[in-house]
């Protein structure tokens, strides 16, 4: 049976994998397109990707301390969310 960290683990692994391989495919969106918000909505999946390695690194390298590691990734995803919801009504103005 794998143990609940290890299960953490590789949980945020499968996030910054899948979230970077969208920010990729979205900046080369918008190579092709030029459409400045796709640009917006990879920087935000970027950032929400960086979410789930921030907290583990926080927490199993530096401070040892959960708490920290949570609001440093909560921070981390507020700022992608916002960066996609910036993207989302860009296009539509």
């Amino acid at each position: 049976m794998i143990d609940s960290l290890t299960a953490l683990r590789g949980l945020e692994g499968l996030i910054l994998v899948v979230g970077s391989v969208i920010a990729v495919q979205s900046f080369r969106a918008y190579l092709r397109t030029r459409e400045a918000s796709l640009v917006y909505l990879g920087l935000g999946f970027l950032l929400i990707s960086l979410a789930a390695g921030s907290a583990g690194v926080l927490y199993e390298l530096v401070t040892h301390d959960l708490l920290t590691a949570w609001i440093a990734s909560s921070a981390f995803d507020a700022a992608g969310f916002l960066v996609i919801l910036y993207s989302i009504h860009r296009k539509a103005a």
